[in-house]
């Protein structure tokens, strides 16, 4: 699975954000065209991005009143066999300009439930923005973790959420404690 977001609308140009800061003319490409270009450059994949790969896109209010602030974000989801997520992997590492730069790399989603760790402790994670819930509905969608599997992993992340809270809360107290002694 491919996430792919961000697109800022500023008079006719479209900004790419979460890959880089570079234009989409619509008169000239595609968003997904420019989705694509941007894979090449920032990971070294040349994935042809479709307009069945939109999923969503949510309008994230500007915190500034400034039109050319408003921001529009854009969900895509491709489907990837292990192969490909390899050379995508390979190719990020070795040929990509920019990786480690402006793109640290790609994340696996882990599908399977263990004591402890898989998919609720990845669910137990901060995301920003609405990338859990983009997440939630994609893995559904394309029937990759099925509805009671996928309950189960929630509810188990929110026991995970509130101990690392806990664990969080005693660190920075710790810190704190230190700090005042130094």
């Amino acid at each position: 699975m491919l996430r792919l977001q961000g697109c800022k609308v500023q008079h006719k140009k479209i900004q790419l954000t979460g890959f880089s800061e570079r234009l989409v003319n619509p008169q000239e490409e595609t968003l997904e065209a420019g989705l694509s270009r941007e894979l090449l450059e920032e990971m070294g994949v040349a994935l042809p991005i479709s307009v069945e790969d939109h999923v969503d896109a949510c309008y994230a209010p500007a915190s500034t009143p400034s039109p050319s602030s408003r921001l529009i974000t854009h969900f895509y989801v491709r489907k990837m066999d292990e192969e490909q997520i390899r050379e995508a992997e390979i190719a990020a590492a070795s040929t990509a300009t920019d990786h480690g730069l402006e793109v640290l790399g790609m994340v696996r989603v882990p599908l399977y439930t263990t004591k402890g760790g898989g998919l609720a402790s990845f669910l137990s994670h901060s995301f920003i923005g609405n990338a859990r819930s983009q997440l939630l509905n994609s893995l559904l969608r394309l029937n990759l973790v099925a509805p009671e599997e996928l309950h189960k992993a929630l509810t188990h992340s929110l026991k995970i959420h509130t101990h690392t809270t806990d664990d969080l809360k005693a660190a920075l107290t710790l810190t704190e404690a230190n700090r005042k002694r130094l």
